[in-house]
């Protein structure tokens, strides 16, 4: 099975947290261990780009998921 990585950018200004965009990494891993570590790099790397002010300013955060998906052989 391969995994694809995708990141939730989400906000905590309200009561609940709102998911304000979704992006599905284009790229199979091999491993869930390769996909979710990869996560905690391109979250942690978001964030630096996103800049303190505005994470700041609007409570953000990145929530990622590894998800299996079926290889098929030709």
């Amino acid at each position: 099975m391969k995994y694809v990585l995708i990141l939730y950018l989400v906000s905590f200004l309200d009561q609940s947290p709102v998911v304000k965009e979704k992006h599905i990494v284009p790229i199979e891993f091999n491993t869930y261990f390769e996909c979710i570590t990869d996560g905690y790099v391109k979250a942690y790397s978001y964030m630096i780009n996103t800049g303190e002010e505005k994470v700041n300013e609007e409570l953000l955060a990145v929530k990622f998921e590894c998800r299996g998906v079926k290889v098929t052989k030709t």
